[in-house]
């Protein structure tokens, strides 16, 4: 009797999005319906049993099969606790997952952490969060941006973000020596913009300047490839702390990457190693943290993107792995508001609101640059990293010290930086003239159908809740770090690799 299964896809087609879709920790059987997109389905299959056995001949084990101990998993939590220092259960076994390939369950991260931070663990229980309603209509339909300046004072860096509130995907999370000048802000998001092929339906921020070119670039890209649009602002001002998911979202940073990078810059002001109103100390940190920093925040938002977010029983938007649910929106029946843009027109809004010549775009000034790498390189070119940072840091400023007079001999103006910080910081886009806000015409909380509308200021300040309703997402203060135990943790029933279940171990989903 001839064999009723259809052969296997080629290895080498199912190979990396197989590894993939493992990396981020999804059951077998979602494999297999996430592979069936990467094979002609008319011409080979691929089930979760086969999905099981091609994991073993990889190597491509769960957690129970990983047979993880707190001793084993040990050297990696502490390395993470150090970057992290709040972090909690969930993450850690997340960040395990991704970063080192460790599938470790929840009672075994439990177990380790009650061993070596018990006080912690006490002050993780019991936080709630303080919710508040955000209404977005679909994927894309709203990109909110806001800026993050509690670095700044002290240490001189500067945040800005940008997410999607619908499914809780990071744009960009991005650090520089200023968050206020119009077209940096612009670059981050024509950056995102063309990674992603196209623009959101609508940009979201505070009112301030450093928003207006991206207000004023999304609003000519809309009405360039939609006449109707035209005359009517394609981006919406919300007030009164409305921006709600971009605070929640610092409140989530704030309470997990943020305090390792504190204590590491606070060391060195506490020593005496760096002054940010000293100009040469400032660049010299300039030059070696911002990269740095930026390497944790893209890491940072990695973990965000690929992992799926605990259980949470008052969102009715959906509940899965942010970076999936953007690139498969129709594997979940969701809408995508994408609006698709030639290169060229993104071209033509780089070149009007970010060209790349501008100063802003200068990590430090070039005569600077030009003998960091020099001086850098003499040194060996050290790997910068949380422990050797203060070692390379002095290491550098001293060659920096050993010139009599540095200004003159090596032509940087350090005399000037302050005046040209502010000169950049100052620099003003002006929002588009004639542009009507637009307002909702129906209330989406009371079943009606909405759309959007020219109309004027009055009203739509009455109604910010912009893009018709799909979902309602409750968003807000975060907790600081993840709850002890499962606290809401979504945990998978899948018995890994065929084998029984202990009381308190699970396996990722």
């Amino acid at each position: 009797m001839p064999n009723q299964h259809k052969p296997l896809p080629p290895e080498d087609v199912i190979r990396a999005p197989l590894i993939k879709y493992y990396n981020l920790s999804l059951k077998d059987e979602d494999i297999a319906e996430h592979l069936k997109t990467h094979y002609d389905t008319t011409q080979y299959g691929c089930s979760a049993a086969s999905i099981r056995r091609l994991r073993k001949d990889w190597g491509l084990l769960k957690t129970r099969a990983q047979k993880h101990t707190p001793d084993t998993i040990r050297p990696y939590v502490v390395e993470i606790k150090k970057k992290f220092p709040n972090r909690g259960i969930s993450t850690i076994r997340k960040n395990l997952a991704l970063e080192y390939g460790i599938r470790a369950s929840e009672l075994t991260v439990k177990k380790l952490l009650k061993e070596i931070e018990p006080e912690a663990m006490k002050q993780r229980k019991g936080k709630k969060f303080h919710r508040t309603k955000f209404y977005a209509a679909g994927i894309n339909d709203c990109w909110a941006q806001d800026q993050h300046d509690k670095w700044g004072p002290r240490f001189g860096l500067w945040l800005h973000n940008s997410i999607d509130p619908f499914i809780g995907f990071n744009n960009w999370l991005r650090v520089w020596w200023t968050n206020k000048n119009p077209r940096l802000i612009v670059k981050y998001y024509l950056d995102a913009c063309r990674e992603l092929g196209g623009i959101p339906m609508f940009s979201q921020s505070d009112p301030g300047n450093e928003n207006n070119g991206v207000a004023n670039a999304q609003t000519i890209m809309r009405q360039m490839l939609d006449l109707t649009l035209v005359g009517t602002l394609q981006h919406r001002w919300k007030t009164k702390k409305n921006n709600v998911k971009s605070e929640a979202n610092w409140s989530v940073m704030r309470g997990d990457l943020a305090p390792g990078l504190e204590d590491l810059f606070e060391l060195g002001v506490q020593n005496g190693w760096y002054d940010v109103g000293n100009p040469i100390e400032y660049l010299v940190f300039r030059w070696i943290a911002i990269p740095f920093v930026q390497i944790q925040l893209d890491l940072w938002v990695q973990l965000r993107n690929q992992t799926k977010p605990r259980a949470d029983k008052h969102k009715i938007t959906p509940h899965g792995i942010p970076a999936l649910l953007r690139a498969k929106p129709e594997f979940y029946n969701l809408h995508d508001f994408k609006v698709s843009v030639p290169t060229e027109i993104f071209d033509k809004m780089e070149a009007e609101f970010a060209p790349p010549d501008h100063e802003v775009f200068q990590l430090v000034p070039p005569e600077f640059d030009h003998w960091a790498n020099i001086y850098y390189a003499e040194m060996g070119q050290p790997k910068v990293t949380h422990d050797t940072f203060w070692n390379v840091y002095c290491q550098l400023l001293s060659y920096f010290n050993r010139v009599p007079d540095i200004e003159a001999e090596l032509h940087i103006p350090l005399s000037s930086l302050n005046e040209t910080t502010e000169r950049i910081d100052d620099e003003h886009i002006n929002i588009l003239s004639d542009q009507q806000p637009l307002r909702r015409v129906a209330d989406p909380r009371a079943g009606a159908s909405s759309q959007m509308v020219a109309g004027s200021s009055q009203a739509s300040s009455a109604s910010e809740g912009a893009g018709i309703l799909y979902g309602v997402a409750e968003y807000g203060n975060f907790p600081s770090s993840d709850e002890e135990g499962s606290g809401g943790e979504e945990s998978s029933s899948d018995d890994d690799d065929g084998a029984s279940k202990a009381s308190g171990e699970d396996d990722m989903d």
